[in-house]
């Protein structure tokens, strides 16, 4: 447990590192969504392949893309309840806020630098039923809710997964594992070379992109959106851990991943909807800080 609780040390170190460069002026923002560019297509990639290089797929893994869809829905659900006699900005911000995980490039990576390979897919199968949500449905349903067609078909957000090498490489490693099959020694042992800087480089990211806002009006819906993350995450880690069948890799992975923090896509389509931006980015950051807290925390404890 020392050796754990150290590592994750190390790695909430580098998140601060990345902060204080940015502080200093020595780097930017900017910078982080350069290295954000490289974590998601190049050191990602070569991470989730090294994962599947000792995997063996099982049907039963499947599950595991439903439970993270069923709690998206679950959260979607409350977000729609949350705002439903509010305004417009306001069924917005729960309707992006609450439903979505940030997987990709906060969780994965952090995950890849702690836990084994079985609990690097495992978080991979979590993100299979995530990343719809993730890449428009939110987005489309938060539309109608207010009216509005945001011109994000369900297919076109299915599609888009596809557009990412992060999503595709994971697919092409599974099909490959669903069939018994593997690629050549050659490639995983060049791809070694470049997943052990995924961790370092995605918490630095991490780091840079951290905002916090000193306005007391917006600590309201920052906390709303926060604590029910958190109980629907709180039951998800339960039921699943103490319940299902699966191997501890998988069962410890699955409920740390449930602690994942704010989608950093919803931002973005907050902002595309013309809502509340600095809001969202404000209760973004407080859920990446949870996470960051309550991720090691459970890997020493699990």
């Amino acid at each position: 447990m020392s050796a754990i609780l150290v590592r994750a040390c190390f790695f909430l170190l580098m998140v601060v590192l990345g902060y204080v460069m940015k502080k200093l002026g020595i780097l930017s923002k900017e910078d982080g969504v350069a290295v954000s560019r490289v974590v998601l297509n190049i050191t990602l990639p070569c991470a989730i392949m090294i994962s599947f290089r000792s995997f063996v797929f099982e049907w039963s893994y499947m599950a595991i893309p439903l439970v993270s869809f069923v709690s998206n829905w679950i959260l979607l659900g409350l977000g729609y309840a949350v705002s439903r006699r509010g305004g417009r900005n306001e069924k917005i911000f729960y309707m992006l806020e609450l439903p979505a995980y940030n997987i990709g490039n906060f969780t994965l990576p952090f995950v890849s630098g702690l836990l084994g390979a079985t609990g690097v897919v495992a978080t991979c199968l979590f993100d299979m039923g995530n990343s719809p949500m993730c890449l428009g449905i939110s987005c489309m349903l938060a539309s109608l809710a207010i009216g509005e067609n945001s011109g994000h078909s369900v297919m076109g957000s299915i599609m888009r997964l596809f557009t990412k090498p992060s999503f595709v490489v994971y697919v092409v490693m599974l099909t490959l594992s669903i069939f018994s099959l593997s690629l050549p020694d050659a490639v995983f042992d060049f791809v070694s070379l470049i997943s052990p800087a995924n961790g370092p480089m995605a918490m630095i990211m991490i780091g840079l992109m951290l905002e916090f806002s000193s306005d007391r009006t917006k600590l309201k819906e920052v906390v709303i959106v926060n604590v029910l993350r958190l109980l629907v995450a709180i039951a998800v880690a339960v039921l699943f851990f103490t319940l299902t069948p699966f191997p501890y890799e998988v069962r410890k992975a699955v409920a740390i991943t449930a602690f994942a923090p704010i989608s950093s896509t919803s931002s973005a389509f907050v902002a595309e909807m013309k809502g509340d931006v600095e809001l969202v980015g404000f209760a973004s950051t407080v859920s990446i800080v949870i996470s960051l807290v309550l991720m090691p925390l459970l890997f020493a404890l699990l």
